[in-house]
Order: structure tokens, then sequence, then C-alpha cells
């Protein structure tokens, strides 16, 4: 995909401390080239101290002021907007809380909002008659269920009458049992018509998921896979009509990323993500897709297929077209229920399952079925072995191919000639069909066409980097703030080490 990661005259430093965690930021433009971002100054990422600081750009991002630390006792990932009568509205998930600013973000008036119970706030939304619209998600109940790791949440959509200090819980926008949707990014469109965007939790590369809404909020199409897998993203609508998100990159190959495209596309279904971080690895030979990697995290190839969403009735088939000629301690795999790891005489499932024998030095076609918690392995045509399988865990649901975990250990030379994946979802009414061949190209060229990397952190714990908001700066240039970890950097420390960056970006990038 596109990176700016290495566009050093693009990025900004906003705020960067020894000591201090620095996080969720969002922006706003409250006219010609001055910006505000508000964010957060925290001693960890679960925050024993919990600040809320404002700093300002005079120049569209590219130099910021000395931050102005507001006085309010504790906050949690704020969200700011600009509303139609210049005043500046911004929500605060801790209490909750809403700030407004009648003088561009220089003084503020605090309001304690009754009736508020959901957190994680989006940015408020002014509709036509002067009713302010906000969404915020809570888990219900306190007990994990094994298919998502978490209890389920709830995506809640809030108005209120008087500009923000009382609010009327209006609808859920979704609840689904094997799908964690959660932190939305509500945009109302020109035709009336509200768009909902979806980080998906379960982390088993779910995509994030759209909901539409014909009657400003009160009721939900359902949910729809994105192209996208993404934490915590912002979804505007540019100057040309395109709608912009950007977010965090759960994907294989971990960043904050921005996509721009039509409704339609954004209601496109999953595409394949994958990893790849040596730009000579791997490569298209005349045999079929080459990956000849070394040791260590830095040469690691590893493609995330459309996981299953309830295995308790879904049906899959995983099928490849392989040749491994020499591989490490982990080497590569297919995973459709557990590993199955690659070796150039043998197949090694995970478990306690004994290893398969094939004959070394040729290609074979490697395909795995999943039915009702049972998972069959069959090599060329034959029926190889069968494992048993959780039904209902999140471990049963992805599905990918390529390097395994751990990334130290994935010393590799095969080659893929084909993959393909079949899944039928009937929970989910819906059925998926992906067909890949070396000649066709990377098994992930859409996203590395439509996908803009603004900076990449695949070495970072994935709470550390992504939370971000953007504005236009008119002329088809944007900004966007977003908090990064720098896990490649000395000294970084999963969990405590995250300041807060700026990139500068244009339509022109995406191509």
């Amino acid at each position: 995909m596109p990176s700016l990661t290495n566009a050093t005259d693009r990025h900004t430093v906003i705020d960067r401390r020894e000591g201090h965690y620095l996080c969720f930021p969002d922006v706003v433009r409250t006219g010609g080239q001055r910006l505000l971002v508000v964010y957060n100054e925290y001693d960890q990422h679960v925050g024993t101290r919990r600040a809320l600081l404002i700093r300002e750009s005079l120049d569209g991002g590219r130099s910021f002021g000395e931050a102005m630390r507001m006085d309010v006792p504790r906050s949690h990932c704020p969200r700011i907007a600009s509303l139609r009568d210049g005043r500046l509205m911004m929500t605060d998930d801790s209490g909750p809380r809403l700030y407004t600013s009648h003088d561009a973000g220089r003084t503020w008036d605090t309001i304690t909002p009754r009736k508020l119970q959901h957190g994680l706030l989006d940015r408020p939304i002014e509709l036509e008659d002067g009713a302010l619209l906000t969404t915020g998600h809570l888990h219900r109940g306190s007990v994990a269920h094994p298919a998502i790791r978490q209890a389920n949440t709830e995506q809640m959509v809030y108005r209120s009458e008087d500009s923000g200090r009382t609010w009327t819980a209006l609808s859920v926008i979704t609840r689904q049992r094997n799908l964690v949707l959660c932190e939305a990014s509500m945009l109302l469109l020109p035709d009336g018509r509200l768009l909902a965007l979806m980080r998906e939790n379960s982390f088993v590369y779910e995509p994030m998921y759209l909901c539409v809404s014909l009657d400003l909020g009160r009721t939900w199409s359902d949910p729809v896979p994105t192209p996208l897998i993404g934490h915590r993203a912002t979804l505007g609508l540019t100057e040309g009509g395109r709608l912009l998100v950007t977010y965090r990159n759960v994907g294989p190959d971990s960043g904050t990323c921005a996509w721009l495209g039509s409704e339609s596309e954004l209601a496109g279904d999953f595409r394949v993500h994958g990893r790849h971080p040596d730009p000579a690895n791997p490569i298209l030979s005349p045999d079929g897709l080459r990956v000849l990697g070394q040791a260590g995290p830095d040469s690691v190839v590893r493609y995330a297929l459309r996981p299953m969403t309830d295995p308790r009735s879904a049906t899959a088939t995983l099928t490849a077209e392989v040749r491994v000629d020499q591989a490490g301690p982990n080497g590569c795999g297919l995973r459709l229920g557990v590993w199955f790891r690659l070796f150039p005489d043998r197949i090694e499932p995970d478990g306690e399952s004994p290893a398969v024998a094939i004959e070394p030095g040729r290609f074979h076609t490697i395909r795995l079925d999943y039915a009702q918690g049972r998972v069959a392995l069959s090599v060329n045509g034959q029926r190889r072995a069968e494992l048993r399988v959780d039904e209902d865990h999140a471990d049963t649901r992805a599905i990918l191919f390529g390097a395994p975990y751990p990334f130290e250990d994935n010393a590799v030379d095969c080659t893929w000639k084909r993959v393909t994946l079949h899944i039928d979802e009937p929970a989910m009414q819906r059925a998926h069909a992906w067909e890949w061949d070396a000649r066709d190209g990377l098994p992930d060229q859409w996203a590395r066409d439509h996908v803009l990397e603004l900076m990449n952190d695949r070495y970072a714990a994935s709470p550390d980097f992504g939370y971000s908001g953007w504005v236009s700066l008119g002329n088809g240039d944007y900004f966007c703030a977003f908090h990064h970890g720098g896990g490649h950097e000395p000294g970084y420390q999963p969990m405590h080490s995250a300041h807060v960056l700026g990139t500068r970006f244009c339509a022109d990038d995406f191509r």
C-alpha cells in the first residue's frame, strides 16, 4: 500500500514528552489554517492520571504552540466538533462530560449531561432542527463468552434537544452475539441518511462494520462488513463528496491508515490484508508467489482471510497449492480452526495430533474442511487427519495463510501457487468466496491499492497507536492527528509509550 511512514516532511510531533503516555487525539479546524488538537496525557495506556490538553496550530498542522491544560479532574478519549453557530463542542468519556467554547477554544464551559450512560462517545452531530446526536457503547454483563473473549457490546444512539444538557437514548445501532461492534463513528450525509462505522473487537481479523439509518438514527439497517480491518474510525465527507476514514489498522501489518472512496465501496465486503515488511519479499515468480524469509520479524509474510463469524453453524473450506523447500521451527502454514504448519516433508497440526508426512520437493494441494467443530485435512485429494476444535471459541474463527506466531522462527522458502476460501454462514445469512491465483498479483492487492498508510507501527502493541481524528484543510488536503507508539524505537515499552503525531496528506497520495 502507499505509505507516508518515511515522508518526514509530512509529519509533525504535536506532543512527545518522556514519562507521559500521550494519546487519543481529535482535531477540529476553526477557520483558515487554525487547528485545535485535543488529547490526553496519561501515565500509561490504562491511566491512573488522565489530563485533558489542547494545542493550537496556525499553519495547518505544521507547527503547534504550547499545550493548554484543561482544569478538569479526569479525561478519556475526547472528541470535538464545530456547530453551525460557531461553537465548539467536545465530548469526553470521563464522567461523561461535555465542554463548549464560544471563542474558538480559548475558554470552555463544562456541561454535566443527564441520562448519557454509554461511553467512548463520538463527535456530536447537529441536525437541521438544532438537535444533537452522538453515540457510545458499553458491555452488557460482566461474563465474557469465549467466541468474542468479552461480554457483548451495545452501541447506543443518543439525542439531545437542549444543547447537550439532557439526552434521550434513541436507538441501539446493533447488538450481535459474535461481533463486538463498538466505537462507532457517525456521519450525516447531505441526503439526510446517517452512516455508522464500527470497530469489531474480537481480534480475529473481522473487519469494521457499517450500518445505515434512513430516519435520523431511530432505526438502523443490519451491519454489513467493510473492506477495512480497524479500530476507532473517524468517518467524514470530503468537499468532493467522497467518504474519508482514518483508523487504527489492526490487520497483519499495523499502524495508522486512511481510506478514501464511495459508500458502495465502503459497504463492499471483506478484503484480504497482508504483512510483508521487506519490499523484496515475497516475489511473483513463474512458479507462484515465492516467500523467501529469514528468521526474525523483518521478513514475515502472512495474509488474513475472512474469518468465520459464528463457527457453531458455519462451514468453511480452505485450499492451497503450495511447495515448501525450507522451513524453520514455525515455517509457514494454513490456519482454519488451528494452525497447520508446513514443512518440506510434513504437516504439523497444532495440538497433540501427529505430523502428516508429505513428499518433499513438489507442490501439494492441501485442503482444510471445517464443520461442527471438526477440521479435516486432505492432501492431494486424500483424507489424512481430522481434528476436534471448540466450535464456540474465538480461536476457531481466524483464517490465515503464511507465517504463524511467533514471528522470530519463521525462516522459510516456499511458493504459493493458488489459495481459495469458501465460507457459508447461515447464522449471518451470507456466504463468502475468495479465489486467488499468483498470476493475478498479490493476495492483498486491493488493500495495497486502496489503503493509505499514514504511519506504520507494526512492532507496537495495538493500544499504543491509531486513535485519530482528521480535518479538511481545503483544496484536497487533509490533516490527521493520531497517537503513535513507535514500537521500533529504543526505549519503547508496550502500554507505557505513546506520543501524538500529525500527518498532512492529500487525495493524490492514495494513488
